[in-house]
């Protein structure tokens, strides 16, 4: 267990943040050091490292994604281009701040993430590697938020998913980089979600629903088969996929019908067959303010080896754990 959320995880690295800094690890956790910090001013500095101001006022870096020739950091609104030792500030992410980031094709992707009640116009957007700005690709009317964009390497497509209501609540696919965008599934809560997980054959998900039960589900690439998996405590926010097991987080919210007190995190070797893995009690102090408690995932590959996972407003907050894979039963997916 280490101080710091884990931010990108490959066979060669473990990469963190502490507040403002990025520290570094290339023997799985054991020794870390410093390889490099945000530019930020003192008291943004300052805010970003306590734990419960960069709760309150929702600091700290969200977001770390590789693209082909260089990586970004997200730190709230604000986004840092890394290029051969270089950080570049770029333009900021409209809306609050996305749940995802996405690197394919030498571009970056996220959805625009926003409490937007009016549901006025919202939008994906991409940038370049190298550019500076972000352009909007597709533009969704009618719709509260975008939740995430996703890769599916299997078949190089983007994914988008979207909420919150019925009718708003979608999972998305495009083969053409947006020129044209296809619903797969959704007009109802069991397809509210966050995170997209891809195998061959399968997409997996979870349901983000507060006033339901919420479920572990999978389907075809085309959504005509829907399965049910697993019943969870509370709404999915986040999931994860190393070498053949995936990895779904619950949040705690506010909710008549979901009232744990604990953020569970679920696994599975074969995309079948779910179990609790561990769970992580809310913390006293008030989701309002201080946000859900959560479990969350890092980017990247995986190193093929370990789950690595922070917990978030809750017992163990924001100190990060890694479980070996052996844990699980080698199954393919």
């Amino acid at each position: 267990m280490i101080y710091g959320r884990v931010i990108y995880v490959t066979r060669e690295r473990v990469l963190a943040a502490r507040g403002n800094r990025l520290i570094e690890s290339l023997d799985g956790g054991v020794e870390w050091k410093q390889i490099g910090s945000l530019p930020v001013g003192f008291i943004e500095k300052s805010l970003m490292f306590f734990r419960l101001s960069s709760r309150l006022l929702r600091k700290g870096v969200h977001h770390f994604a590789v693209g082909e020739s260089c990586a970004l950091v997200s730190a709230n609104r604000d986004v840092y281009s890394l290029e051969s030792g270089q950080k570049r500030l770029l333009e900021p992410v409209h809306g609050s701040r996305p749940l995802t980031l996405c690197a394919v094709n030498g571009a970056f992707y996220y959805g625009e993430y926003r409490s937007n009640p009016e549901r006025s116009t919202v939008h994906v957007w991409k940038l370049e590697e190298g550019e500076d700005k972000w352009q909007p690709v597709w533009r969704f009317e009618g719709i509260r938020h975008v939740h995430g964009v996703f890769h599916d390497s299997y078949e190089n497509s983007i994914w988008v998913t979207t909420g919150d209501l019925d009718h708003e609540a979608g999972i998305w696919r495009t083969d053409d980089d947006f020129n044209t965008l296809e619903k797969i599934a959704g007009d109802s809560q069991q397809f509210r979600v966050v995170q997209l997980l891809f195998t061959k054959d399968h997409v997996y998900f979870g349901s983000d629903v507060p006033d339901d039960k919420n479920y572990i589900f999978r389907m075809d690439r085309n959504g005509n088969a829907v399965e049910k998996l697993m019943a969870v405590g509370s709404s999915v926010f986040y999931g994860y996929r190393v070498g053949n097991s995936l990895f779904f987080s619950t949040a705690v919210e506010p909710s008549r019908v979901n009232t744990t007190r604990y953020a569970e995190v679920w696994g599975s070797a074969n995309g079948t067959d779910w179990k609790l893995i561990r769970k992580f009690k809310k913390d006293i102090w008030p989701m309002k303010y201080f946000q859900y408690g959560q479990v969350l995932f890092p980017a990247g590959p995986g190193d093929g080896e370990n789950l690595w996972f922070t917990p978030f407003a809750s017992a163990h907050d924001q100190k990060s754990f890694r479980i070996p894979l052996s844990t699980f039963a080698t199954h393919h997916l």
